[in-house]
């Protein structure tokens, strides 16, 4: 069983922010657009299906109880035998892992019809893409369309995603197209019906008996996609876009995954961003401090006049409303906070010693 904290590198009791950081690190560093190691996808989509699991809080929790992140358990469905032939809840509280397994156990096979067409379908659906964009605060301000590359699994384009070179399939003959096996096993009380996933058509009820050699039958092959995306204003790291069926193409005609956009804005050389809010540092000479004045400072939209009041102290701080990220659900927009540097000479002329002397002796 797949270690996905180890995968991550990260402890059992992570939170979601610590999880999702590690995420990023690792997904960045093994890209195959930016690591050209041999085993560097293999490890690419193991980090994006350990993220899967432990972002997901439901599916962590079934992970870290069961090993699994959908395990199977004695209430995910089918009929309920215990009203039938007696009370086998015990089961469970004795070690096993539910009525349904110990059947599993005994007899083979999946013993929860649901289940088993659920598993069908999850299985030819097409993954789950993960990928980073990395934004400057200007395009999160300023909202702005940006294009991002990545590869995914598109349906065939020799076979039109059916997996045949002849573009035809045929009903599998062991399940007779439905894509489970039901057989009748003996036990200790009485004759128990189950089904399971046809190992022939691997659930499909189709198989190809000529398959198309670009694909080598599976409707799909790997190609570098492209979209333009429009910059959600007021974006920020924690920011997770996601397009439904922009993910890879499913197997043999299946479902499209999902596409995921981690957006991650880049630091800027003026301001520092707080939530909503700007945050800059600006240099006042001794004379503006002392006897106030009117300073120039540049906003991330424009350049504005500041009123400095006379006696100013140094880390005195002004707000500006208006001038900062606009908030991503609303109409608010933050504001610019200039923090005052009282820009202390360590040089100065002659003349001006003398002027500081004087003014010491007043």
């Amino acid at each position: 069983m797949k270690d996905y904290y180890e995968i991550l590198g990260v402890s059992k009791s992570a939170d979601e922010k610590e999880i999702k950081r590690a995420y990023r690190k690792l997904a960045g560093e093994y890209h195959p657009d930016k690591n050209s190691a041999s085993d560097a996808d293999k490890k690419f989509k193991e980090i994006n299906e350990a993220y899967s699991v432990l972002s997901d809080s439901q599916k962590r929790a079934n992970y870290d109880k069961f090993g699994n992140a959908e395990p199977f358990g004695p209430n995910s469905g089918g009929a309920n035998y215990g009203q039938q032939s007696g009370d086998f809840s015990d089961f469970s509280s004795a070690g096993f892992g539910g009525f349904e397994d110990i059947f599993s156990d005994f007899f083979g096979g999946n013993f929860n019809s649901s289940q088993s067409r659920s598993d069908s379908r999850r299985d030819n659906s097409g993954e789950d893409i993960h990928a980073i964009m990395d934004i400057t605060l200007e395009e999160v301000i300023f909202q702005t369309e940006k294009e991002i590359a990545f590869y995914a699994m598109v349906k065939c384009s020799h076979c039109s995603g059916t997996g045949s070179k002849s573009g035809k399939v045929s009903e599998c003959t062991t399940c007779n197209g439905t894509g489970k096996v039901r057989r009748v096993t003996q036990s200790f009380i009485g004759n128990i019906a189950m089904e399971s996933i046809c190992n022939v058509c691997k659930g499909t009820g189709k198989v190809i008996t000529d398959k198309c050699s670009y694909c080598i039958g599976t409707g799909r092959t790997k190609e570098l996609k492209k979209m333009k995306i429009k910059i959600p204003l007021g974006a920020s790291d924690e920011t997770v876009l996601k397009f439904s069926g922009s993910g890879s193409a499913g197997i043999n005609g299946g479902a499209s995954g999902d596409l995921y956009i981690n957006i991650r804005v880049q630091s800027h050389k003026l301001y520092k961003r707080s939530g909503n809010d700007l945050l800059r540092n600006i240099s006042i000479d001794v004379p503006t401090a002392v006897l106030g004045g009117v300073v120039e400072t540049e906003t991330i939209y424009d350049k504005v006049n500041l009123k400095i009041p006379a006696g100013v102290q140094d880390g005195e701080k002004f707000k500006i409303k208006g001038k900062g990220v606009p908030f991503i659900h609303g109409h608010k927009v933050g504001d610019y906070i200039v923090t005052v540097k009282i820009n202390i000479p360590k040089r100065i002329s002659s003349q001006e010693k003398k002027l500081y002397q004087e003014l010491k002796n007043i």
